[in-house]
């Protein structure tokens, strides 16, 4: 039985991965649980869907109640083997092992943040009770060896996009209704929370230099703690006209149709797995090259690759594919083949692959 643990109330691109990994392990017959927060959108995915979700409030990475109800759970369920999918779960992974549980311990690493220097950093990134990380990216892999963490444990699994939800186009013209968009307008799209680290910020001054004299839109999709600020710079820039903050969608398929352009200017990125949401669509891209973004994209064939922060160059790829259509498709036309190299298919091959390297074949449940 295999344990995952993620402490996240919200529903972003960690818990969209872990989400395929779980199909994919059940697929496979691998018994799994997931232990999460009550109430989050991860609890009513999994049991929406048949998959076996256990509610613990963790409010924090030192919440002794939690990490107790963890190792109360690992030993009443057999538990084979933690999986943890967020920084807190680590936290609390760690402190449910010590001293009790001789369960292997593997750690997923989406944020390229360089663990802090304080004892309990070191504590809990240098600990033998990590078996292995798995960072998302190989950028994040090389920050976390600058850290001191053994490369022997660390081994980068890509993230990974399920090809099949973006094999057709979706119906989006109502999107266009919606948002009083012109026909003949190109529509330039950013999913990502508004928070610092994504730096929309740099992307509006981007759009605030562009010289096209053809009619686009920029819509940024996602809500978070920035959206006044944002806001405000736009209206400061007289930019209300061009920029369209959509808030929070569903409909991201939808959305992912209705763009001509997908562009992302994050300054830190485990990856960005809505950079490959975006390639399968066959959309163009104009991205920095914060964390690991780069390592998916490929500079003047499928994008525009750009420093980070630097809106100059950003707005100059703008303009470029805003400008013509056939480079916009030949660029999308690259991405959408490029992109098969993310299938969510590898990421969970290569993490089942990882399990059975600890458990041989009471992975599958034998001896339960």
């Amino acid at each position: 039985m295999i344990l995952h643990i993620n402490t996240s109330r919200e529903w972003r691109g960690g818990e969209q991965q872990l989400y395929y990994l779980v199909q994919g392990l059940a697929n496979y017959k691998i018994p799994q649980m997931v232990v999460g927060q009550p109430g989050s959108p991860l609890e009513t995915k999994c049991k929406d869907n048949g998959y076996e979700f256990v509610p613990i409030e963790m409010r924090g990475e030192w919440d002794r109640k939690a990490y107790k109800n963890i190792r109360s759970l690992c030993l009443s369920k057999n538990i084979k083997l933690i999986h943890t999918h967020t920084a807190h779960a680590h936290t609390l992974a760690l402190l449910a092992k010590r001293n009790h549980l001789n369960i292997p311990l593997i750690v997923s690493r989406r944020v390229d943040f360089k663990p802090k220097t304080s004892f309990f950093s070191r504590w809990k990134y240098q600990h033998p009770a990590n078996d292995y990380y798995l960072p998302v990216s190989q950028k994040i892999k090389e920050v976390m060896m600058s850290s001191k963490i053994a490369p022997e444990r660390i081994i980068t699994v890509y993230s990974g996009i399920d090809l099949k939800r973006f094999s057709k186009p979706t119906a989006h013209e109502y999107l266009r209704e919606e948002f009083q968009i012109p026909k003949k307008a190109v529509i330039i799209g950013n999913v990502a929370a508004l928070v610092d680290h994504k730096d929309q910020e740099t992307l509006i001054h981007a759009i605030s230099k562009m010289k096209t004299n053809l009619d686009f839109r920029l819509l940024i999709v996602g809500e978070g703690k920035l959206e006044k600020k944002l806001k405000t710079l736009t209206e400061s820039l007289n930019l209300n006209d061009k920029i369209i903050f959509t808030g929070y969608r569903k409909d991201i398929p939808a959305l992912l149709s209705l763009f001509d352009i997908f562009t992302l200017t994050s300054k830190e990125e485990g990856l960005g797995t809505a950079v490959l949401d975006a390639m399968a669509c066959s959309l163009p891209i104009v991205a920095t090259n914060g964390g690991g973004i780069g390592e998916m994209l490929d500079h003047n064939e499928g994008a525009f690759v750009c420093p980070v922060g630097d809106s100059e160059v950003i707005a100059q790829g703008l303009d470029k594919l805003v400008s013509s259509e056939d480079l916009r498709e030949q660029f999308g036309n690259f991405n959408k083949t490029s992109v098969k190299r993310f299938s969510v298919t590898k990421t969970i091959d290569k993490t089942k692959l990882i399990y059975y390297s600890f458990l041989g074949d009471s992975l599958y449940g034998e001896g339960k």
